[in-house]
């Protein structure tokens, strides 16, 4: 039995959330087209018959070139000495990364015995004539090896990824039981995939100044029943939030609530409430 830890770095918007949905093959972490819409390490797992991947998604690293070494340590660099292999995450279909050789550099510094697989996601985005080109000069600009281009969004070439993943992965005992998926505590589960229905419902900054905190569970056979508190610091980001007559945040809890339902096969109730910070 093979078992290692997998951490996946890159740049905000990268595909790093949708590439761990796509290996686990359900939704386990939030995936937004807005910024830094992930905040904090989330980790899963996914069992085959011969192997056990565990992931960690981090937060988006690299969107400005200043203290990389800094922003990585805080960030990724207590993951790495734990991970038998790092994926570097990149969107194929921008422009290399300025700052992309001091990110390997800084990486080389800090592996010893990980590999490093440099993944080019979002290939369904540029021709295949592009996509030669690219793994070219990605190959010549990094002198990385193990290069691997992918659309987390298809599933195209994340087989191919996961087979050789395996061959690296170091002997150890299965860590987890063979259903588990999510390794977040359910209240948190639960209160990411309300806060991704609000990145998806409320525009601009309302979203990042939102907090949802699980704050009640109950369990029976057939139901969960979920209560929920998000927290915002202005009273008019509070009118927004609940909208006109109640309507957007009605809107919210209902996407939330089949969204937990899909995850869990279970009737799901959720109740949801909106507090000034003031008022918690």
């Amino acid at each position: 039995m093979k078992s290692g830890t997998i951490l996946l770095i890159g740049p905000t918007n990268s595909g790093k959330s949708t590439l761990l949905n796509k290996i686990v093959g359900k939704r386990v972490t939030l995936v937004s087209r807005k910024k830094q819409s992930t905040t904090f390490n989330q980790k899963a797992v996914k069992n085959f018959s011969e192997a056990e991947i565990i992931l960690h998604d981090t937060p988006g690293l690299f969107s400005s070139s200043k203290k990389i070494s800094n922003r990585m340590s805080n960030s990724a660099i207590s993951e790495i000495e734990t991970s038998a292999i790092v994926y570097l995450v990149l969107d194929i279909s921008k422009k290399m990364e300025p700052t992309l050789k001091k990110i390997i550099n800084t990486l080389d510094k800090k592996v010893d015995n990980q590999k490093i697989f440099l993944i080019l996601n979002k290939i369904d985005k540029i021709s295949k004539s592009k996509i030669i080109l690219k793994i070219k000069d990605y190959k010549d600009q990094t002198k990385l090896e193990d290069i691997f281009p992918i659309s987390a969004l298809d599933g195209e070439g994340i087989n191919d990824l996961l087979q050789f993943t395996k061959k690296y992965l170091p002997n150890s005992r299965q860590k987890y039981p063979k259903k588990k998926t999510v390794l977040l505590k359910k209240e948190l589960f639960y209160s990411e995939v309300t806060r991704e229905k609000i990145y998806n419902n409320i525009h601009k900054e309302i979203p990042y100044l939102c907090k949802v905190h699980t704050e009640g569970i109950k369990k029976s056979k057939d139901e969960i029943t979920i209560h929920q508190c998000i927290s915002i610091s202005k009273k008019s980001h509070k009118n927004i939030l609940i909208g006109k007559r109640g309507s957007t945040l009605k809107e919210i809890g209902s996407q939330s609530r089949k969204e937990i339902a899909k995850f869990e096969n279970k009737k799901i109730n959720l109740f949801l409430f909106v507090k000034l910070e003031s008022e918690r």
